[in-house]
């Protein structure tokens, strides 16, 4: 299979979702720092970051069925995939297995995440890999974005593009004013 028709293929899968009415999100998130003095040993909320930052997260429609997003490797880049595995989705689902004292995880209803039915899809591709899909659900915006944030030795943040985490934005055009590596290029659409 060729990357364009794989790329293809993964962006029929999202495409797909139009139509779908979404009544609730759930997914894992990723600790945006950790060992803070004042706050514990993990931070999963910061005023100045625009996004949620998860290892995977799943939509629940209205007819009990499920459609699990999460990243993929495809050599020294990751993008975004619907993942199929019942053992992924079913992590997806399992609460008690997250958010165990140490580690940098929690799971959640991801109540900020819009609900109601998927009027439109759009992917974006960098390279060979799906970066971005752009969703309005219930007439709000969502974009799912592969990319990650560090925490630098002077306690930034760095945006990485083309990472292994989930970035879930409900504000697409604050996506436009970050700062990222490697820069934000023009994406094509798929």
């Amino acid at each position: 299979m060729t990357g364009e028709s794989r790329l293809a293929d993964w962006a029929r899968e999202f495409a797909d979702l139009r139509g779908r009415h979404v009544t609730s999100w759930v997914g894992v998130e990723w600790a945006l720092r950790e060992d803070v003095p004042e706050s514990g040993p993990h931070v999963f909320h910061d005023p100045e970051v625009p996004c949620l930052q998860l290892w995977g997260l799943q939509a629940v429609f209205d007819d009990g069925g499920v459609f699990s997003v999460c990243t993929f490797d495809h050599d020294t880049l990751s993008g975004l995939w619907r993942n199929r595995d019942p053992e992924f989705e079913a992590k997806l689902r399992n609460a008690r297995m997250w958010g165990e004292p140490g580690h940098g995880t929690r799971w959640r209803t991801l109540s900020e995440l819009p609900a109601g039915e998927v009027e439109q899809v759009t992917c974006y591709a960098d390279e060979d890999v799906l970066a971005e899909v752009l969703l309005e659900i219930g007439g709000r915006p969502l974009l799912l974005m592969a990319g990650e944030l560090y925490e630098t030795w002077t306690d930034e943040l760095d945006f990485h593009r083309l990472d292994e985490s989930v970035l879930a934005f409900t504000d697409p055009e604050a996506a436009g004013r970050i700062s990222w590596n490697p820069a934000r290029r023009a994406l094509r659409e798929v």
